[in-house]
């Protein structure tokens, strides 16, 4: 006879397991509603994106085509309004590759000494190694010159001299180092951070060896002020004398509102820059420019700025040594900032002030801007620790008041312009005109009346001018000649 026993289970554990069977309907039925909620919000978010799709890919379609081969990055806009922000231009020219504007393999050779090129133009059939030569050495290093540095790309040695003493490169005048990589300018810098560096202090340079994958791109912002008040001959010469340096220039001003043709043909398609018109002075700092800059390279030509590139900033005056430059470019491992002595002309390269030499722009490491995206172009001014140039080797020319008369005449009864003027004379209705100008600029006088420039002639001054003004000095005699001296002119008549 089988038993069957029956549990009998009590009352509230039977309300206490269906409470717990609601709770996790309940909890289902949220998570569901989260989901749903979720796939809505992406749908929504997908809807838009489809609206504004067909624009965006034809803006890119647009940016595509106007890529050339040519080493150009163009963009036209302008910061309005006050949150400074600028619209993005469809006459964007990105270049193609980002590669550097220069390279190492053309800037440096192999030093060889006269016996290897007889033997890689006559190889001899064979060359017993001399006793003395330990075979574990290995062979000596490749001496590789600076070719703009270097007066030929041959030592006239035998094999034996070279075992005994490598040969050094044999340097033009006015260049340095083993390499003859260092110009006069770095290399008085350097001789003068190294006093400094042994005294306590820090040095501005940490240094290389040149090579290949140590070459920095170079940016140089260019800040050119009032567009009235621009020297188109000067500003050819700032970005012709640098065109083999730098890598990007970023040129901004401030618009008159007129097209400004000249500016857009005189940068040409040879030149890779940006170019940003402001509407005002108020929207026209350094610091806006600069984020405007580096976003646009980023979002128009992918192009990211990087800690260690270079970062060159000056004025509408400034002509900087390329040099100098060049030498950064190579041999600089990191950079803070640094200044430039500059040469003080007026009125063009035929008059000097008598101060002789002013500081002017600065070059810096963009690792070391504040958060890596503000540029504040007076503050990198005074961190500035060292300084290219001396009173006898300049690290480049300032050209003040280097425009016609009457470019003069309009800058100064403009409302921004801060210099000292003296009226011709002291009656009622003096006032200053183009002839008036053309009078300090045949003597020599400055616009304040009382600074006496001086004098000076190409045949006697070492660095009377940038070189490619000389070079091309058909294009820039307005800088180079004064037009407006009778006893030079006559100079000159005689000399034809």
């Amino acid at each position: 006879m089988v038993r069957s026993t029956i549990t009998l289970m009590p009352s509230h554990s039977l309300a206490a397991g269906a409470s717990i069977g609601r709770l996790a309907i309940t909890k289902k039925l949220v998570l569901w509603s989260v989901l749903v909620l979720q796939v809505g919000f992406i749908g929504c978010i997908w809807l838009l994106q489809m609206g504004h799709g067909p624009q965006e890919q034809q803006q890119q379609r647009n940016a595509l085509e106007q890529i050339g081969g040519s080493r150009v990055n163009f963009v036209s806009s302008g910061l309005s309004g006050e949150s400074g922000k600028a619209p993005l231009d469809r006459t964007t020219h990105c270049p193609r590759q980002h590669e550097n504007v220069n390279r190492y393999d053309r800037d440096f050779y192999q030093m060889k000494t006269e016996m290897e090129r007889l033997n890689e133009s006559h190889p001899p059939p064979d060359y017993d190694v001399p006793a003395y030569v330990d075979a574990e050495m290995g062979p000596t290093p490749a001496l590789w010159c600076y070719r703009e540095g270097t007066i030929n790309e041959t030592v006239k040695m035998n094999d034996v001299d070279y075992l005994m003493a490598p040969p050094q490169c044999k340097c033009a005048s006015g260049w340095h180092g083993r390499d003859c990589g260092q110009p006069e300018i770095i290399w008085r810098a350097l001789m003068t951070h190294s006093r400094t560096s042994k005294r306590g202090g820090s040095t501005p340079l940490q240094l290389v060896e040149a090579s290949s994958s140590s070459l920095h791109r170079l940016f140089y912002m260019l800040e050119l002020g009032a567009w009235e008040h621009i020297s188109l001959e000067l500003l050819e010469l700032q970005i012709r004398a640098l065109l083999e340096v730098v890598d990007y220039f970023l040129v901004y001003y401030v618009s008159n509102g007129s097209k400004e043709r000249n500016l857009e043909s005189l940068l040409g398609r040879q030149t890779s820059y940006m170019l940003l018109r402001c509407s005002s002075e108020s929207n026209c700092s350094s610091s806006l420019a600069y984020s405007h800059f580096r976003r646009q390279l980023w979002l128009q030509c992918g192009l990211q700025m990087q800690a260690q590139d270079l970062l060159l900033h000056g004025d509408s005056r400034a002509v900087y040594a390329p040099t100098a430059l060049k030498f950064l470019k190579y041999y600089a491992k990191d950079v803070l900032p640094l200044r430039f002595r500059l040469k003080y002309n007026v009125y063009g390269f035929y008059w000097q002030h008598p101060k002789k030499t002013l500081l002017s722009g600065v070059i810096s490491s963009l690792g070391h801007l504040h958060n890596g995206a503000q540029l504040d172009a007076h503050r990198l001014q005074r961190m500035a620790s060292g300084t290219l140039g001396d009173l006898n080797h300049y690290g480049g020319w300032s050209c003040e008041l280097c425009l016609p008369p009457e470019q003069i005449v309009l800058r100064l009864q403009g409302a921004s312009h801060q210099l000292p003027v003296k009226l011709p004379n002291d009656t009622r209705n003096a006032h200053i005109d183009a002839t008036y100008m053309q009078q300090l600029i045949a003597n020599g006088v400055h616009i304040d009346g009382a600074t006496q420039l001086v004098r000076l002639r190409e045949q006697n001054e070492k660095y009377y001018a940038p070189e490619e003004a000389l070079r091309h000095s058909s294009q820039f005699g307005q800088l180079l000649v004064n037009l407006y001296d009778v006893d030079v002119l006559e100079d000159l008549q005689e000399d034809d």
